[in-house]
């Protein structure tokens, strides 16, 4: 399945500075550049210059929870990569990088005149640059400074170049996620079992996260999600000292992290006696994350995905109706987020088909006023012949108490 998850070239390997953590071969660095080279070429650049954390990490393997400070990857079409890390973030250098062109600068730095003089370094003062224009971590400030410095240069939109290579997993990327899935349920385990009448949404968080770290967890691109109650209707509301009542659904949306990959699931706890309509819900929600597993083909257009589960929620009528993506990509990630939806998510406008190789965080969690949330979603891995659902320790449906 993933033998061809990336495209091959013919140009001469460059050898790289192998670090002291190698969480992927040298090979893998190797065909990611020049996949990501042939875009750049595609796209008409002589190079790309990247600053967004995830595809940093891609291409280099460096990582850093400090990139609040500037960081930047110069790749050219045709040499070798520079790297310019945060200068005080030097110890992690030769811990994770595989770049040898490292260039290190002092805090004080214009970092505008930094990447600047590295491209002219390099014989770019009047080339075709492509810059992740849509990077968090890229200031219109800072961008319009280095083209400032640049009056030759012809800079252009190079966003999304990076991202499309990252799509279909590798083995070795896929073997992380299995990790950070099973270390996810292990979480999710822990919270559903502390989760009673009169403990705090405090006390579920605690065990969840004392449950991933010591599974191996890393510290993830988004928190764990622990609500209860009317709580629960909040989207993206992390725990509080509020006392789970009787009557009352509690929600946890629990994420691993291994290799800075990351993998995701939801689950409800009910505390009393369910309502009809709860549980109506709850056959819902499971039929409909079903269904759209079940539609998760190779070839099968995104927008057909969605239709399939809206179809199910919204055939329902239990006052919740589907209007947002079902599902987004998911793997490399550093806070403030944990998916990859920015490059692919399956929502009514998306006509590109699923891949082997793909991995998402499908979610068919509903809201529905009186009862709250009924979470129900899983990290899946599309491959050759269907889908293969990474979260599946802890079962979908709603646990009652």
């Amino acid at each position: 399945m993933q033998g061809s998850w990336l495209r091959s070239s013919s140009r001469a390997k460059e050898r790289m500075k192998p670090p002291r953590v190698k969480l992927f071969p040298e090979t893998e660095y190797q065909q990611r550049l020049e996949a990501v080279r042939t875009l750049v070429q595609d796209r008409e650049f002589d190079a790309l210059l990247v600053h967004r954390p995830e595809n940093i990490y891609y291409l280099t393997g460096y990582q850093t929870p400090g990139y609040y400070w500037h960081q930047a990857l110069i790749v050219p079409a045709d040499s070798k990569p520079v790297f310019i890390p945060p200068p005080h973030e030097a110890s992690l250098v030769p811990e994770y990088c595989w770049v040898e062109d490292v260039r290190m600068f002092p805090d004080t730095s214009n970092w505008a005149e930094v990447t600047a003089d590295v491209l002219r370094d390099k014989g770019l003062g009047a080339a075709r640059i492509g810059v992740e224009e849509a990077s968090w971590f890229l200031t219109v400030e800072l961008r319009d400074r280095i083209a400032g410095q640049l009056p030759s240069a012809r800079l252009g939109n190079g966003s999304g170049l990076i991202e499309s290579c990252r799509l279909i997993k590798s083995p070795r990327e896929i073997g992380y996620m299995r990790e950070a899935a099973r270390i996810s349920s292990i979480g999710m385990a822990a919270g559903i079992a502390t989760v009673a009448d009169g403990t705090t949404e405090l006390e579920v968080a605690a065990s969840v996260h004392s449950a991933l770290d010591l599974a191996g967890s890393e510290y993830t691109g988004l928190p764990a999600f622990i609500t209860s109650g009317e709580r629960s209707k909040l989207v993206h509301a992390t725990w509080s000292s509020k006392r789970i009542a009787t009557g009352e659904v509690v929600f946890l949306e629990i994420p691993g992290c291994v290799n800075r990959y990351h993998a995701a699931h939801s689950r409800s706890v009910f505390t009393g006696e369910p309502s009809e309509t709860l549980m109506r819900a709850d056959e819902t929600s499971q039929a409909a994350l079903a269904a759209a597993k079940a539609a998760m083909l190779p070839g099968v257009p995104a927008s057909e995905v969605f239709e399939v589960a809206r179809s199910v929620v919204d055939d329902a009528d239990l006052g919740y109706r589907q209007g947002r993506r079902i599902a987004y990509g998911i793997g490399i990630a550093f806070p403030p987020g944990w998916d990859e939806g920015d490059a692919f998510s399956i929502n009514s406008d998306e006509p590109r088909p699923l891949q082997a190789g793909m991995t998402f965080h499908l979610i068919t969690t509903m809201r529905v006023p009186d009862i709250g949330a009924i979470g129900c979603s899983d990290t899946v891995l599309v491959t050759d012949d269907g889908l293969e659902t990474l979260t599946d320790a802890v079962r979908t449906g709603v646990q009652y108490r």
